[in-house]
């Protein structure tokens, strides 16, 4: 009897493995469980040290669940990174193309970075992680997010040149602009630790230093934009 119970559970644990990684169209508490799961495990232990048991126990799921839910540990860590950056570079865009002036709206966009990584400290640590191990799996991640729409007729493709005109900018112009602000909100959240050891300054005050961070930020950029629009009408 035993036996043919334990035949059934083999059975049952094939049939989940060969289903698609997200066989339902609306996320359940099981999938959300594991993500967030997920989303601990790789940040504190990378993708190579983290383990599928510890995400499953976390989660208070069995591996055959897990299995049914994202097929294998690539799936369920591209699923992470997909799904972390679409909702940032979608609301990202969404600040872009809003309503306000363009300082308006380029403060809508520090906002949303900063926002978004205090928010999910976790993401910062899997980019960590992935940056050291060479960013293979990163790659693979954005590639099969190629052509995906971050916003309603905005796809991928089209980041670099969206609004490139309001700034006055080609796109590999812009791409380094991306890259200054993104940069900028990022060290935020990376540099305290060698600061307090560098210039033995207390930041334990994490939240005002953020704030401090945030004006100062749009400080730069802002006035990086009125030099250039200046530039310009010089021209």
């Amino acid at each position: 009897m035993k036996k043919d119970i334990n035949q059934k559970k083999t059975i049952r644990s094939k049939e989940l493995s060969k289903k698609s990684p997200n066989p339902v169209s609306i996320s359940s508490p099981a999938e959300e469980r594991i993500l967030a799961a997920a989303m601990a495990e790789f940040a504190a232990n990378g993708f190579h040290g983290a383990r599928m048991q510890a995400i499953a126990d976390t989660a208070q799921v069995n591996k055959a669940m897990l299995h049914y839910y994202f097929r294998s540990k690539d799936n369920l860590y591209h699923q992470i990174i997909r799904t972390g950056f679409k909702r940032i570079i979608g609301q990202v865009l969404e600040a872009w193309t809003g309503p306000g002036s363009l300082e308006t709206r380029i403060e809508k966009i520090v906002d949303t970075y900063l926002d978004n990584y205090a928010r999910n400290p976790d993401l910062i640590n899997i980019v960590l992680h992935e940056t050291i191990e060479g960013g293979v799996r990163f790659k693979q991640a954005f590639k099969e997010m190629g052509g995906v729409d971050f916003l309603p007729g905005i796809a991928s493709s089209q980041i670099l040149t969206l609004g490139a005109q309001d700034l006055g900018m080609n796109p590999m112009e812009k791409l380094h602009f991306i890259i200054s602000v993104v940069g900028m909100c990022l060290i935020s959240f990376i540099s305290p630790p060698l600061i307090e050891a560098i210039l033995d300054l207390d930041l334990t005050d994490f939240d005002q230093f953020i704030q401090q961070r945030r004006s100062a930020i749009k400080t730069i950029v802002l006035a990086y934009i009125k030099a250039r629009q200046n530039a310009i009408q010089k021209e």
